[in-house]
């Protein structure tokens, strides 16, 4: 996947997010997620959505690089595609952490959207 495609995605998700008042409650989600993989996090509730951003891949990146289970604990908690994370093809660990924010935050959206039965 290109820079700019991956780029494209994350404006989508971030666009869609912003178009509705479901915001508090993906961070709620993404807390509990976290939460429930056992990685000891927390995420300001008043956080805005590009800060959540740089904070998950920043949480990401460090559990890539030092605590690898923690990282294969939370991906599995949240529920993320192993499809989609096979088809990625770089090797470098700030790609893949910063992929890996993205589909993250694609799935608790997901789960907030279906919650709320929203498209």
């Amino acid at each position: 996947m290109s820079k700019e495609h991956h780029t494209i995605l994350i404006n989508n998700l971030i666009a869609e997010v912003n178009s509705t008042a479901l915001y508090p409650e993906l961070v709620n989600q993404l807390q509990k997620d976290i939460n429930r993989a056992g990685v000891a996090y927390h995420i300001d509730p008043t956080i805005q959505l590009n800060d959540l951003m740089i904070a998950l891949n920043r949480l990401l990146l460090n559990r890539l690089q030092n605590a690898f289970n923690e990282y294969l604990n939370l991906l599995y908690a949240i529920d993320v595609s192993e499809t989609e994370l096979r088809n990625f093809k770089s090797e470098k660990v700030e790609d893949i952490a910063a992929y890996s924010t993205y589909l993250i935050l694609k799935r608790e959206w997901k789960k907030v959207r279906y919650r709320n039965h929203t498209t």
